[in-house]
C-alpha cells in the first residue's frame, strides 16, 4: 500500500530546480543541467517546469481537517439498490484526521 506524506511548511515548488527535493548530477565534473527527482528517482532535464511525473499535490490553504472519508462509508447500506448512511455527529467527531487543520480552530 503506498503512503502519502505531507512536509509541513514547505510550498508548492514551482519547477523541479526550485524543489528541495531535487538533486543535482554532476558529469565528468561539470556540472549537468541534468539532475533527478529524489522522491521517485527520476531523471529532470527541465528545471524550469514542473515535471509530469511530479507526485507532489499541493493542499489548499486554508482547511480544516481532512478526514478519511472512507472510514464514514463503512456506515452506508444498500437498500432497494441505493446507498444510505446515517452518519451521526459523533461518527463525524471521530473519524480519523488524516492531516489536520491548517488554522487553529478549524476542525
Amino acid at each position: 500500500m503506498s503512503m502519502a506524506v505531507l512536509i509541513e511548511g514547505m510550498e508548492m515548488p514551482k519547477s523541479c530546480g526550485s524543489c528541495k527535493l531535487f538533486g543535482a548530477s554532476h558529469a565528468i565534473g561539470l556540472f549537468s543541467p541534468l539532475g533527478w527527482c529524489r522522491v521517485n528517482g527520476k531523471e529532470i532535464f527541465r528545471l524550469s517546469e514542473k515535471a509530469d511525473f511530479c507526485p507532489l499535490v499541493e493542499v489548499p490553504e486554508p482547511h480544516g481537517d481532512l478526514i478519511d472519508r472512507d472510514k464514514l462509508r463503512a456506515k452506508e447500506f444498500i437498500h432497494n439498490g441505493d446507498a444510505y448512511a446515517v452518519v451521526m455527529s459523533r461518527d463525524i467527531r471521530n473519524a480519523p484526521t488524516v492531516i489536520r487543520a491548517s488554522v487553529e480552530g478549524e476542525a
